[in-house]
Parts: structure tokens; sequence; C-alpha cells
């Protein structure tokens, strides 16, 4: 399949505003995935080996074990947006590496800081932040310091487009994706982005979030209003907008994503629209919900970026290694219940566990990949969807 990143000469396009990159932080960028992504685009078998976490123990390759003994750094300072999900990394792919090396893993949140980080902005004294691919684009472009690059055994076998493999680590697939709890609608269920939109055929309330938090609204928008999803893009801003403008008055406003949770079980809303997380751990604090996987998931990759002039380059690029070992990644995925990006992964889970992945194999509605284009156009969509708040 074509590299969308290398079309039409987009990489040395210039352009991202301030206001631009501000909002290509991690959980913020929108970068969506290919269809059957891990069917179609997945690399061979991996060289990394496992020593913890999923169903076993597997050996350490020995580009993996040189790299873990071979650490002097004392410490690894890691950035992010803390809550449940760098509760799991701590417990998955930290508290390992630590036992496995000695290193400490200092974490802390302070991922609203990943677009200044890696622009070389701000002094260093982390080492890697938690961002999207989006954000090491912009780095890649604007940088003021050189961007740096994993190990291979870090990347070789991640499912994402070339230009990104060798930054970002530690990486996951999200999905935007409307659910509800179980119960909400007898009879018919809605199934589709069309169905989440038509308050009149299904009635009550919809969780939406704050106008800063653009990731895949106007994709959403524009499926609703009944365009293909392999048609989405270009974005049409007066379709998508007009779209979002005619259920305003039935939107509930989330400004953090506990909110969007707060909001289902209240019942301040019927439907919700959030990352696929979130309804994973409500699922584990047993609320029975429903997530609508018929209508197309809006898809991101995270992960984290290596700092330019990162302290602890030695742990930090032994930690990013770690990380890229299947059976942890399959752990990661079983309790937050986001995609794992290697293919070998997904032998570590079980058919139900896959079944509930947001970039299941067997899935094909989902978007096309294209990060250049949606960071490109970031500050487009933000205008574009402040517009409909101010109006509204």
């Amino acid at each position: 399949m074509k590299n969308p990143l290398e079309a039409g000469g987009l990489l040395d396009e210039d352009g991202l505003s301030r206001r631009k990159l501000l909002q290509l932080g991690g959980l913020g960028a929108g970068a969506l995935a290919l269809p059957g992504v891990l069917a179609a685009c997945g690399g061979g078998g991996s060289t990394t080996g496992g020593s913890t976490g999923g169903s076993g123990e597997a050996a350490e390759s020995p580009e993996l074990a040189k790299l873990l003994d071979n650490i002097e750094s004392q410490q690894v300072i890691i950035a992010n947006y803390g809550g449940v999900t760098e509760e799991t990394r701590k417990k998955v792919f930290w508290e390992p590496f630590e036992a496995r090396t000695g290193v400490q893993v200092v974490s802390a949140d302070e991922g609203s800081l990943e677009v200044p980080m890696l622009m070389g902005e701000i002094p260093t004294k982390w080492d890697a932040v938690h961002g999207s691919v989006s954000g090491s684009y912009a780095a890649q472009l604007h940088g003021k310091k050189k961007l740096p690059t994993t190990p291979k055994i870090a990347w070789e076998d991640l499912v994402m487009p070339a230009k990104f493999q060798k930054y970002v680590w530690q990486s996951f697939f999200i999905a935007y994706v409307p659910s509800m709890v179980k119960g909400t609608y007898s009879g018919a269920q809605p199934e589709t982005w069309a169905d989440f939109f038509d308050t009149k055929k299904f009635p009550g309330k919809r969780g939406w979030p704050a106008e800063y938090f653009t990731d895949g609204v106007l994709q959403a928008c524009l499926m609703a209003d009944g365009v293909p999803a392999d048609q989405v893009y270009p974005l049409d801003y007066e379709r998508a907008t007009a779209k979002l403008a005619s259920i305003f008055p039935d939107l509930v406003i989330y400004t953090e994503y506990a909110q969007a949770q707060s909001f289902l079980t209240s019942k301040t809303v019927a439907m919700c629209y959030a990352p696929n997380g979130l309804w994973k751990e409500l699922e584990t604090k047993g609320v029975g919900m429903e997530t609508m996987w018929e209508a197309t998931p809006i898809l991101q990759t995270n992960g984290f970026n290596t700092l330019p002039e990162a302290p602890n380059e030695d742990a930090v690029m032994a930690l990013a290694a770690f990380c890229n070992q299947p059976k942890l990644q399959a752990e990661f995925a079983r309790i937050t219940n986001y995609g794992p990006p290697t293919k070998e992964a997904f032998e570590d889970l079980s058919p139900e566990e896959v079944e509930k992945l947001p970039n299941a194999p067997h899935r094909t509605n989902v978007l096309p990949d294209n990060p250049v284009y949606l960071a490109e156009t970031q500050g487009k969509i933000e205008e574009e969807v402040a517009k409909v708040f101010a109006g509204a």
C-alpha cells in the first residue's frame, strides 16, 4: 500500500502554526489507521521476545538483552497524561523494566507539554513524552533540535507509517467510537453514526467533547451525514459543521474524559462519543456497556516520543525496545482495550479479546490513515469546530 506521507511532497511543506502545534498532543491529534490494519500491513516476525506479562515468559533476544544489560543511567523520566492508561503502563511495562534492569522509571503527569518538549522549546529534563504520530511529524519538520530515533528492535515490526516507526514507541491504537449503557434502548438498537445523530429515532442527549477535543469529530459528522468512510478526506468543513450544528441543542459537553463516563452512568446522556478505553474502564467497574463498533471507529495512534538530548538516553532507548515485546503489548491491550501495534501481540490474545479491540484484523470499517493531512489541517479543524460552539 502507498504511504500517504510521501504523496504530494507533504513531508516538505511548512505551515504548522503555534496554535496547531499546541493541539497535537497525545490523545489529541486524530491520526487514523488503515482498514484491517494488522491483517494488511503487519511486519514479519518479531526479534524482541518477552520476559514478563501476558500468558508466560519468552527468552530475550540478544539485541534486547544487550541494551538492557548495558544501561549506565539510574533512571528514565517519562511525561504522560496520568489516569488509568498510565497506571496500566506502570503495571505492564515500567515495573517489569525496573525489576529487570534496576533502573527507576519516574513518571509525571506532564503530557500537556508534549509539543514544546518535542520542539525543543523548553529545557530538557524528561526523556520521553506520551503523544501522537502528528507530534512526531511536527517535531521532525519544525523542531529546534533533532528528534532521536529508537533502536531497530523497538520499531521494525510496528504497524504504522514508516516515517513514524523509528520515533514512536509503546504505541497503541485508540478508537473514538460512541457507546451507551446496556438497556438504554429496547427493541431496535443504534448501530451507526447516523443513529447517534438521530435523536428522534433514538431519544436522549448525546455526550460530546468540548471544542478543544477535535479528534475525529468532523469525520463522525460527515459519516453521520452519509459520507462513506473511504470518502471522508479531504474534509468537507461546511457539510460537517452543518451536521454538528444540527444536533448541538441535544449535546451535553464534557471538558474531561471522566465526565464522559459520569454522563452515561448518571443517565444524563443516552449515548456518548469518546475514546474506547473509557468504556472498557466502566466495564471493569461493573457497568454493562454497548459500544457501537458497527459505527466506523475513528482510530488514532498514540505512543511515546524520545525527546531531543534526553538526559538518560541509554535507559530510554532500552525501555523503548523493552516495550516492543508482543506479550507485554497484549497484556496492555487486554487491560485497556486499546489495540496493540504488532501482529504478534494478537497471538497472545483470545478470540474474544481480539473481537473487542479497535484494530482487530477482521475490522474493515475504519478510516484511512492520513496523519500528515490531519496535522496540516488541524488549525482549520479547530477553527471550524469553534465556529459551531460560538454560534451555539
